[in-house]
């Protein structure tokens, strides 16, 4: 289940939203244009005048309503004189959703902006058709018009969030194209979520890796974004040795290292890819898979379901990150997710190791997909540590702005 389960209470991002929004729900205002955007968010075009605008200025702009601003939902980006010049080619895309609150997601650009990033189409934010970020057409176009030239490829790709509807225009995105253009260009297309069927389709036709990482709304446009999910965002964007630490496992031991690409992502979205021409399958590959309030009967259907189309014969392992709100099951609790993954392990006959940091939770570890992955044993546990994937140049990233 991809990240509709965590958005009903989105003041804890924990919880399930249908995605879904009227046009009702949207703010009634001018249309959020690049330019726009740079004048409310005080940056202007040509510099840095981070100092005159008030969320009363920005509620009379139209860019949030008055209530949003007695509420101060909106908030101010703090320390303001310290915000980097945007200089980071950034898009936004919304292969599935763009989220129900119109002033979490223009806080969200705000603290990208800060922090650096050149957001070249703040405008899609405010873009709906029925639960989805945009029609099918509209949202391919994000992808395909990078693909065939008609718009520049960015360094950085962030998906707006995730939901439903990435599957919907797999087949509308020339992937092999965009994967060779991405990789001249070193670009990076971030998410989580839904947008693992992006990433897969990237890795499987484009041979180009991506990120899982935080995204617009569901990060960093919550009112108080996780200060180690925004450090680790900039981590895995900057840092060309990514390293990652498990910690002991219960019942399986790594006694020699191992190599190989490291794919994967949401269970629910990679298990619907299976048999598709959209699913990786790299030879020797490692399996990545975390998974939102499904039961263990429900998480082992998907795995059948991988297992039986043949998706783990060509792997050396799994790693499984974090499965949340999971519950027990309701004819025997003996029957949880330690006995579902032990008899996956049985059934495959690979190692499967846990306590990835990574998922739908409140706090998560960015790191890359589709990209060369080294598991090797230490005292304490495991280490994982990736190359070969691009990166940005750290001195190019404020940090604290995507949590200030």
């Amino acid at each position: 289940m991809s990240e509709d389960k965590v958005l009903k209470k989105q003041s804890g991002d924990t919880n399930r939203s249908d995605g879904s929004c009227s046009d009702s729900s949207k703010a009634q205002s001018a249309p959020l244009n690049r330019r726009r955007f740079l004048e409310l968010t005080t940056l202007g075009i040509g510099g840095l005048g981070l100092l005159h605008h008030s969320n009363s200025a920005l509620a009379a702009t139209g860019l949030v309503t008055a209530t949003e601003d007695n509420n101060n939902s909106i908030g101010l980006i703090k320390n303001l004189s310290q915000c980097k010049s945007p200089s980071i080619p950034t898009r936004i895309f919304a292969s599935s959703n763009t989220g129900v609150d119109d002033s979490r997601n223009v806080l969200g650009l705000k603290r990208l902006t800060c922090a650096g990033f050149d957001i070249q189409n703040p405008e899609i934010s405010r873009r709906q058709y029925l639960r989805f970020g945009g029609t099918d057409q509209q949202r391919a176009s994000d992808l395909q018009n990078m693909a065939t030239g008609a718009i520049a490829v960015p360094r950085l790709l962030l998906a707006a969030r995730g939901g439903y509807g990435a599957m919907r225009i797999l087949e509308f995105v020339d992937w092999k194209s965009l994967g060779r253009i991405m990789k001249d260009q070193g670009s990076i297309l971030a998410g989580f979520s839904d947008v693992t069927a992006l990433q897969c389709a990237l890795l499987a036709q484009g041979n180009m890796s991506s990120l899982a990482a935080p995204m617009l709304y569901t990060e960093f446009g919550k009112k108080e974004p996780d200060i180690v999910s925004c450090q680790s965002f900039v981590e895995a964007l900057t840092n060309p040795n990514l390293k990652i630490n498990l910690p002991h496992q219960n019942k399986v031991t790594l006694s020699t290292p191992l190599s190989g690409i490291l794919w994967g992502g949401n269970l629910s979205v990679v298990s619907a890819l299976a048999g598709s021409a959209y699913l990786p399958n790299p030879e020797g590959g490692i399996v990545f898979l975390e998974e939102v309030g499904e039961q263990p009967y429900q998480v082992e259907r998907m795995l059948y379901s991988l297992y039986l189309s043949g998706a783990f014969k060509k792997q050396q392992a799994i790693v499984l990150g974090a499965f949340s709100g999971a519950g027990e099951d309701s004819y025997d609790v003996r029957y949880n997710l330690s006995a579902v993954i032990e008899h996956l392990s049985q059934v495959t006959g690979l190692p499967i190791y846990t306590g990835f940091p990574f998922g739908h939770v409140a706090r998560k570890q960015s790191f890359p997909l589709g990209a060369m992955c080294h598991l090797t044993p230490t005292a304490s546990g495991i280490t994982l540590e990736f190359e070969d994937y691009p990166i940005i140049n750290r001195e190019l990233i404020y940090p604290e702005g995507l949590w200030s």
